[in-house]
């Protein structure tokens, strides 16, 4: 938006807003506004004191903080205090951002696909459908042909991953003599007439034409598997050629990885090459992560059972950027049980990165960015997020209270 608005400008990726921050940031740049996108909402009191002298604009999806006033704040909280438009679910920060960007240009149509995958990044792509506004956003990039939408195999790694590879670890539903069994595959895949590979190379899922992908489906149904069905649905199929899901996970593995610029040259240049790299690299952390978690899912001093669900005490073992990540993969696996998932990971010297996810059926029993925006503060740290899905920092040495002050506020849940 900035660039075809022909602004000169800074960007700024941080991870957190604290008071040190913001002055920082006030003292080094000397532009006339500052643009908060998925952040700011909650810290406006810190940020209008902080750059009172210049026009402030957040464009956000969080709770808001109930000091502090700035020049222009887009938030779906402030319309009917988020009981009209649902930040958690049906707008996500970048598609706030979009409606911002769309006022300001003549033409927004290429900005949609980045609301959609913001949406989908902050797991608000529920049962694989859109709703809310994201859904409209859905609508209007259809219509302007951003973004394809088509029936099909829904196995990830449609464009990332071999064919072989895709299909063979798919295990919900778990197909027997395919699942986890690469010879298997191979073998059904050239059953059915399949070609594996071409000219370039290990054919992908995206590679292959209609007729193929029907051929697939129809070659899981006659050989008899159960709940084929769970592999079918909308596929959404961006521009790039990426699927959405796929493209989103991209993005966050950038930032895991303390690489956002990455993110953005990606984005914006289209540096796949830079792309596949940080997909290596990030899957490579998350099979290391996720092997140490089975290894020690047994160790009371690491995976504690609590009447709540279940605390994950990664200590320094784990990146705090990545405990988040680990902690959903644990969560929607069955690795671990809920209710609730909490996970600790150490943050340099002074501080633990708090990352909590809620299990399906608990939706209207917890609100996870409540607990973890007041339990926090209790500790002297800061929370918030989603319902389904928040987090927090908190001093290392509050580690344990913290803990007592969660199990404290769940015990309603041991029933």
């Amino acid at each position: 938006m900035l660039d075809e608005l022909d602004k000169k400008f800074e960007q700024i990726f941080v991870d957190e807003l604290t008071e040190k921050k913001l002055e920082k940031i006030n003292g080094k740049y000397e532009q006339k506004v500052v643009f908060f996108t998925d952040i700011g909402s909650g810290q406006k009191d810190i940020i209008s004191d902080t750059f009172e002298n210049r026009m402030v604009v957040i464009a956000d999806h969080h709770e808001v903080a109930e000091d502090g006033e700035v020049d222009i704040h887009v938030n779906p909280m402030l319309i009917n205090n988020g009981e009209e438009i649902d930040g958690g679910e049906e707008i996500s920060g970048a598609g706030v951002t979009y409606v911002i960007a769309n006022k300001a240009l003549k033409n927004s149509d290429e900005l949609l696909q980045f609301a959609l995958i913001g949406a989908t990044g902050d797991i608000q792509k529920n049962d694989n459908t859109f709703t809310g506004m994201n859904r409209e956003f859905l609508d209007e990039a259809e219509k302007k042909d951003v973004i394809n939408v088509k029936n099909g195999l829904r196995l990830y790694g449609r464009s990332s991953k071999s064919l072989v590879k895709a299909l063979k670890y798919t295990t919900d539903p778990f197909l027997d003599g395919i699942s986890n069994d690469e010879s298997g595959t191979v073998q059904f895949l050239r059953n059915i007439g399949i070609n594996l590979r071409d000219d370039e190379g290990w054919r992908t899922l995206s590679d292959l034409s209609e007729e193929e992908e029907r051929n697939i489906i129809h070659g899981l149904i006659t050989r008899g598997y159960e709940n084929v069905e769970n592999l079918l649905g909308k596929v959404y199929v961006l521009k790039n050629g990426w699927e959405i899901q796929e493209f989103s996970s991209l993005m966050n593995a950038c930032g895991k990885l303390e690489k956002p610029e990455k993110a953005l040259d990606i984005c914006i240049n289209s540096e796949y090459d830079k792309a596949w790299k940080i997909k290596k690299e990030y899957g490579r952390k998350i099979s290391k992560y996720m092997s140490l978690l089975e290894r020690k899912i047994d160790d009371e001093d690491f995976v504690e059972k609590t009447s709540f669900g279940t605390l994950i005490k990664a200590g320094g073992n784990i990146n705090p950027n990545m405990i988040g990540t680990i902690t959903t993969i644990a969560t929607k696996s069955g690795m671990v049980e809920g209710p609730v998932v909490l996970g600790l990971a150490e943050k340099g010297e002074d501080k633990i990165k708090v990352s909590s996810r809620l299990t399906d059926g608990y939706e209207d029993k917890v609100q996870l960015n409540k607990l973890m925006e007041e339990s926090c503060e209790k500790v002297g740290g800061k929370g918030g997020g989603h319902r389904m899905a928040a987090g927090g920092k908190i001093p290392r040495e509050e580690r344990d209270r913290f803990i007592k002050i969660i199990k404290n506020s769940l015990k309603q849940l041991k029933d």
